[in-house]
């Protein structure tokens, strides 16, 4: 599992350099790799959910 600060910091990493806006559960698979634990080898991340609310999200990205 991942801490809701690694979510975060995927979500963050998403909206900063691919420009895709998503929902933590969304942003999971992405958290998961960045914290090394998907495995060995290429990882492909399915990135979904764009269902977040505007203050949650400038709240994520602010790091609050």
């Amino acid at each position: 599992p991942v801490s809701l600060d690694q979510t975060a910091a995927a979500v963050r990493l998403l909206a900063e350099r691919a420009r895709v806006i998503a929902e933590g559960a969304g942003a999971l698979a992405t958290a998961v790799a960045v914290s090394g634990r998907a495995g060995a080898g290429k990882v492909v991340c399915i990135v979904s959910g764009g269902k977040v609310a505007a203050t949650t999200a400038a709240a994520i990205l602010a790091r609050r």
